[in-house]
């Protein structure tokens, strides 16, 4: 592989997140070549951003796998490209817990660059794997505009909007050409309790940004992401409207700002505030909680806040309150009627059962399927990119976060739109030579995701190229190929229209 590195130059190779036909798995190598004139040697630096996990296993039909990873197995041998720093871009599963399986399979991680609550999911994850403090890699909590050097590379961390606290983004530059990876993220300005994307940093460097690694997770729908004051803002709307003393508000369990912005409705409504579910759920809240967000703080005493399954505690509330949390059914605790309850669905098919629970009970609610801006999202739409362009303009584009043919089939309303993609559709585990005023494709490799099975407690990696597994997967049930091609079309029609 070092024969195509021979060269001086900033080489980038998708690991996980130009999937065939998938999102997750996120993996992404970047490894900058500089030769000093004089002496003829070469420094060679190697960076890592995120090692998540790819989240359809299943689908690889290895016996008894619990997991599969990224292949990032070469970066972290002994050798010249070996990694020396791995740079988390935040806490989602898909971009940190494949580090887990990596360190039971006994390799040594290079030191972590991360936000502060990614660390505190990557500590809850030690734990859960049984982890020790001897083999974790040490943490180094990031911050908004903060600068690292990593042999020949800067890199600059800039917050990101997300769906959690402390997403970031990476300005990576070197001598040869200088890359914006985003992370995931949009444009969306209207965080809580979060710093959202740092545009005006990325105006002021936007002349120096040869390249952008970029989130096009959901560049197939038009407009704009979900704004989080319009989702705040409906969810008051839909709780006064509902005039029922009883209101049932689930959360998707990884995303915190869903927490935040559910409690800030109630709180703006005083209405009382339970947050009830299982195990899992308690613990992303005492995550937040611990974060520094204190719920309790924020109520004062205009609302009563608790934390509890206890019956009678919940009848002090007088039936005034809003229950926010991860279930899927409608408690006998809180002895609900269609006269005195209504639900409002926050995720799209996570809460499947709980609809049933409410139709059974005759309980009136409303889901994501009447009210797209109550989910949130934490991708930018087609408008956000369309914005990230207007900010860097002059960048290649490179689209990662989203199957292959998304990529593909953009290619035609990317050129209406002035957009610069990259010449070639990348493709997990090709390696590219990103120069100044030319991208070139340096070598193309099979594609591999690592199965993970564990035997008295260490993991083992079976080696299984990459396939389409879209038909058992995340994709059957939100984007095809077909859709895909067909929305991409109509916005072309739609924004030719408008110009004529």
């Amino acid at each position: 592989m070092s024969e195509y590195w021979e060269k001086q130059g900033l080489y980038w190779q998708p690991l996980g997140g130009n999937n065939i036909d998938q999102i997750s798995g996120h993996s992404y190598q970047y490894t900058d070549v500089v030769l000093d004139k004089s002496s003829q040697k070469k420094q060679i630096s190697t960076i890592i951003v995120d090692i998540g996990k790819f989240d359809n296993y299943q689908a690889l039909e290895v016996i008894g796998a619990s997991a599969a990873v990224p292949d990032v197995r070469f970066l972290m041998l002994d050798s010249p490209y070996k990694a020396q720093a791995l740079f988390l871009t935040h806490s989602h599963p898909d971009h940190l817990n494949g580090i887990p399986h990596y360190l039971k399979a006994g390799y040594v991680l290079p030191p972590l660059y991360g936000g502060k609550y990614t660390k505190m999911i990557l500590d809850d994850l030690y734990i859960q794997y049984n982890i020790s403090k001897e083999v974790q890699p040490k943490f180094n909590i990031i911050s908004d505009g903060d600068i690292f050097h990593i042999g020949s590379l800067e890199i600059e961390a800039l917050s990101s909007s997300h769906t959690c606290f402390d997403s970031y983004g990476f300005v990576i530059k070197s001598k040869n050409a200088t890359v914006y990876h985003s992370g995931d993220m949009k444009m969306d300005l209207s965080t809580y309790f979060r710093k959202p994307t740092n545009v005006k940093r990325l105006k002021e460097l936007s002349a120096k940004i040869d390249y952008c690694v970029t989130d096009f997770y959901g560049v197939y729908e038009d407009g704009y992401a979900v704004k989080e004051v319009d989702t705040f803002k409906q969810l008051v709307k839909l709780i006064q409207n509902s005039k029922k003393n009883k209101i049932f508000l689930p959360v998707y369990p990884t995303h915190p700002e869903m927490y935040i912005i559910a409690f800030l409705a109630a709180l703006k409504l005083k209405k009382n505030v339970i947050f009830f579910g299982n195990p899992d759920f308690y613990g992303y809240l005492a995550k937040i909680i611990e974060y520094g967000i204190s719920f309790s703080e924020l109520a004062k005493d205009r609302i009563k806040v608790i934390y509890t399954h206890n019956r009678e505690e919940i009848k002090s509330l007088k039936n005034n309150y809003v229950v926010i949390g991860t279930y899927n059914h409608v408690s006998l605790n809180f002895d609900a009627t269609s006269k005195d309850s209504f639900g409002i669905i926050t995720a799209k098919t996570f809460f499947n059962p709980l609809k049933g629970q409410f139709n059974a009970h005759n309980i009136k609610f409303v889901s994501v399927d009447d009210y797209p801006v109550l989910q949130g999202f934490g991708h930018g739409f087609l408008k956000d990119i369309e914005d990230l362009h207007n900010v860097i303009p002059n960048a290649v584009y490179i689209p990662t976060h989203c199957p292959v043919f998304v990529t593909d089939y953009f290619r035609e309303l990317a050129e209406f739109l002035k957009i610069k993609l990259i010449e070639q559709t990348p493709h997990n585990n090709e390696i590219y030579q990103l120069c100044k005023k030319k991208t070139l494709l340096t070598q193309k490799n099979f594609s591999l995701w690592l199965a993970v099975t564990y035997q008295n407690g260490r993991a083992f990696f079976t080696e299984v190229e990459q396939k389409p597994t879209s038909g058992e997967g995340f994709l059957k049930r939100t984007l095809s190929k077909k859709r895909c091609l067909a929305q991409f079309r109509a916005y072309l029609y739609k924004r030719k229209k408008e110009l004529s």
